[in-house]
């Protein structure tokens, strides 16, 4: 699956900001500026992308640079601190070309991350297979 990175080794928010964003732009599904611009809402924002502890869905304008809507995944090697002691593990990156795009997303991965035993899993993950079958559906094609 191209859109999911395990052992991903960042040391810094940016740094996992732009692994993750990093898949989109592999995949061609948005501009390197559409990772720009992820990293800049969270300097003019702050950490509210980190959705709940271990996770933060990394995102900007819809239709800024991107070329389809998708969402990938970077499974840290170690957790990075967004700020305010916000530790995240896992990092979604989100791509969409309309608002709807947008909350459609938003939607399925909300119901991912409501069950405790998958965030478990996502967040000790050593290899992509462990976790490609419950991701299905959520992330980009």
């Amino acid at each position: 699956m191209a859109l999911l990175r395990v052992g991903v080794s960042a040391n810094t928010w940016q740094e996992a900001i732009a692994a993750a964003g990093g898949l989109l732009v592999e995949a061609g599904h948005v501009e390197q500026r559409y990772v720009s611009a992820m990293i800049r809402v969270v300097e003019e924002l702050g950490p509210y992308i980190v959705l709940i502890d271990g996770f933060a869905l990394a995102h900007a304008t819809p239709g800024d640079g991107v070329l389809a809507n998708s969402i990938s995944l970077a499974v840290l090697d170690d957790s990075v601190d967004f700020g305010s002691g916000k530790m995240v593990g896992c990092v979604f990156a989100l791509a969409a070309t309309s608002h709807e795009g947008h909350i459609e997303s938003l939607g399925r991965l909300a119901e991912l991350l409501s069950d405790e035993q998958t965030r478990n899993t996502l967040l000790n993950a050593r290899n992509n297979v462990e976790i490609e079958q419950m991701l299905t559906g959520v992330l980009g094609e």
